[in-house]
């Protein structure tokens, strides 16, 4: 704790340029560090700099916890508190909202994203007609959980709320259902908008080319347009009010009144997408100062016609706000597992320098900051946005030469100096006094021969990078000291 507190101001400074000191769920203080998404993080490019995206890799199997994880909250002890349901099936039934279950959700501690301890029940849900999704966030101050469930009833997907100050007590929302929509979803506390943000599977009449098993919707008039799957993003200050206020209801039309939703509210492929592309579902989740998001892509098949078709991959998705996304690595699997693990349905864990992702008897992931980055195939040079130097020293997380280009080991590098507010190099703060090769690492030492940058604190400053073969993650402050 002391080590943080020599940053405060740094930090602080870093709110006025979009650095919110908070961590990967948006509670409590983290290290200072710059990521690197999309050229919001960059200014003054030379050459052609490009941004990817890490894919999680399958790392170990580990014991089965007995529940089905949920979602997961950083504790001051470097733990993580835990949340996760058991399901039983009551009654069977045709229809789905025929079938009736029940559910508990339990609380748990993990300090190795492995194994949980202390593992106790905190709520017994009434038999109805539940489904498996769930998903849980919370708001830090006041201090204030959402759990939401689906269930399902002629309508279709009722969003149904639960909430809960200790994580003990829960209460059923009286306001319930929150709205309809689609049967997938995931849910995370938003510090830079103060908000929740709900992501939800939706549906959309387009005109297939291949058809699967998507119904019209026939108050359309034109039997060619199916459903096909889209995305939804939802905000809400308190849980209890969403916007947009707008739901997917009746969507088996058993009423009549199934009506699509206006596209305007909706996340949908774009003409940079195969034409017959949708987005089944999408797991965002909030990290240091952004949004990411894994979206499990789908395309019908013409080899199962009026079927559903086989899912097609995972990819990586970036937001600022959580409602806006960008998607640099487009077409670039995100997830190694796939088929096998066809998608990730909980936020990660921060642990021992990875970001890990626990389903079933298996722990996926990879090392920490490492979702985005900038790489270039040939030389490069970019600056980082202006920032207050911090009272501490600095790491690199970078790979130099990238993964993708191990043939370059001796040809790829990293130069780093330091720019004050007019762009001139501060002297003793050349690059090529911080050249940096043969590296693959988290936490690759900033010097400057032997100069720290602590030398600097309270300056404002950029950093300017130069590169060839290499992918650049992450700046950070040295918590190691």
């Amino acid at each position: 704790m002391k080590r943080l507190g020599t940053c405060v101001a740094s930090v602080a400074m870093a709110i006025a340029w979009g650095v919110l000191p908070s961590a990967s769920n948006g509670q409590g203080p983290a290290r200072w560090k710059l990521l690197f998404s999309d050229l919001q993080d960059v200014a003054d490019v030379w050459g052609q700099l490009r941004f990817g995206a890490t894919p999680v890799r399958r790392l170990d199997e580990c014991p089965p916890p007995g529940f089905t994880l949920i979602g997961c909250f950083p504790r001051p002890d470097g733990s993580w508190e835990a949340f996760g349901q058991r399901g039983a099936e009551i009654a069977p039934g045709k229809e789905p909202y025929e079938r009736i279950s029940a559910w508990t959700l339990v609380r748990c501690v993990t300090r190795d994203g492995r194994r949980f301890e202390d593992v106790r029940e905190v709520f017994q849900s009434p038999p109805a007609a539940w489904t498996d999704h769930a998903a849980i966030a919370c708001q830090p101050d006041p201090r204030e959980y959402l759990f939401l469930k689906l269930k399902v009833d002629r309508s279709g997907f009722a969003y149904t709320a639960f909430f809960s100050s200790d994580g003990v007590r829960w209460r059923e929302h009286s306001g319930n259902p929150l709205f309809y929509d689609g049967d997938a979803m995931s849910l995370f506390w938003n510090p830079a908008l103060r908000r929740f943000v709900c992501v939800s599977k939706s549906l959309q009449p387009h005109r297939k080319h291949i058809l699967d098993h998507g119904g019209p919707t026939p108050a359309l008039g034109d039997d060619r347009l199916r459903d096909r799957r889209v995305l939804m993003m939802r905000s809400s200050a308190d849980g209890r009010r969403w916007e947009p206020d707008v739901s997917l209801s009746d969507v088996w039309n058993r009423h009549g009144r199934k009506a699509a939703v206006p596209s305007e509210l909706l996340t949908a492929p774009d003409a940079e997408d195969p034409p017959d592309l949708e987005f089944y579902s999408g797991n965002g989740f909030w990290y240091h100062d952004r949004a990411y998001m894994l979206v499990l892509n789908y395309a019908a098949s013409p080899l199962v016609p009026r079927k559903h078709g086989p899912q097609l991959d995972n990819e990586w998705w970036i937001s600022r706000d959580g409602l806006r996304w960008q998607r640099p690595a487009r077409g670039l699997n995100a997830l190694e597992a796939f088929p096998q693990i066809p998608r990730l349905e909980t936020p990660p864990m921060v642990l021992g320098g990875r970001i890990l992702f626990h389903r079933g008897g298996l722990l996926l992931g990879l090392p920490e900051d490492r979702i985005s980055y900038a790489t270039a195939r040939a030389n490069a040079e970019f600056s980082t946005k202006p920032f207050t130097m911090p009272a501490c020293d600095l790491v690199l997380n970078a790979a130099v030469p990238s993964p993708e280009r191990p043939f370059a080991r001796d040809q790829a590098y990293v130069m780093v100096s330091v720019l004050d507010e007019a762009n001139a190099v501060i002297p003793g703060f050349e690059a090529e006094k911080c050249l940096i090769q043969n590296e693959d690492r988290i936490d690759v030492p900033l010097r400057w021969n032997h100069a720290s940058p602590r030398a600097l604190a309270g300056r404002t400053v950029r950093l300017r990078f130069f590169l060839r073969s290499a992918n650049i993650y992450a700046v950070a402050e040295d918590g190691s000291r």
